[in-house]
């Protein structure tokens, strides 16, 4: 089986081919242009690669956020899209999932949006899920958080030196990234769907400004 994973909901948007479970090839942006204009050169390269056309995949996987609103909607359009025309399945991963894939628990998924606030998922000591994906405000997760916990995630990176006085014992991952690889791991053995849908946990900054300015 041959899975397609794309993920654009963070600064830089990738792409993953996978062939029987094994990844294949991963194609990683670079800074300077927009997820709309670097994402399908990027599936392009990663298909070119394994030497296979869009209609040779037998699942897509995408990443649905939460993360950047305009990144999350390009890369689900996209892979909805090439789903529809090849008539085949999509599966959706949040963006937190992803990166908690594979860990063992404690583990908290961390992701910044700004101004002290981010986009969390906890898991327990035996990979129950404790914080199912949510919208946080950072100062008030981490007293909730057991001790011992793992961290991964670019709020966990930023928010580091608050997490140790927070939280006893904890400790950090290195590679934080959300990228089509860890996508495409975390949708192995799934059915899908027809299409899938964006994860949206708080409304857009052009959604809160347009809500204070009404009257």
């Amino acid at each position: 089986m041959k899975l397609l994973a794309l993920s654009s909901s963070g600064p830089l948007p990738s792409a993953a081919l996978f062939a029987d479970g094994a990844l294949v090839y991963e194609a990683l942006g670079q800074g300077g242009k927009t997820h709309s204009e670097t994402l399908m050169p990027l599936v392009e390269q990663a298909l070119s690669a394994a030497g296979l056309a869009p209609n040779q995949a037998d699942v897509f996987a995408v990443d649905i956020g939460p993360g950047s609103f305009t990144g999350v909607r390009i890369g689900v359009c996209a892979a909805n899209a090439m789903a529809m025309a090849k008539e085949r399945p999509v599966v959706g991963v949040s963006s937190l999932r992803a990166l908690l894939h594979g860990l063992e628990g404690p583990a908290c998924a961390l992701l910044d949006c700004r101004n002290g606030n981010g986009y969390a998922m906890v898991l327990g000591g035996s990979g129950e899920i404790l914080l199912a994906e949510s919208a946080v405000v950072v100062a008030e997760l981490l007293p909730t958080v057991p001790a011992g916990t793992l961290f991964i995630g670019d709020g966990a990176a930023l928010y580091r030196e608050k997490i140790l006085q927070a939280v006893a014992g904890a400790h950090f991952c290195e590679d934080n990234a959300v990228t089509a690889a860890k996508v495409g791991r975390c949708a192995l053995g799934e059915k899908g769907e027809r299409e899938v849908m964006p994860l949206y946990l708080r409304p857009s900054q052009a959604e809160r400004l347009w809500r204070e300015k009404r009257p």
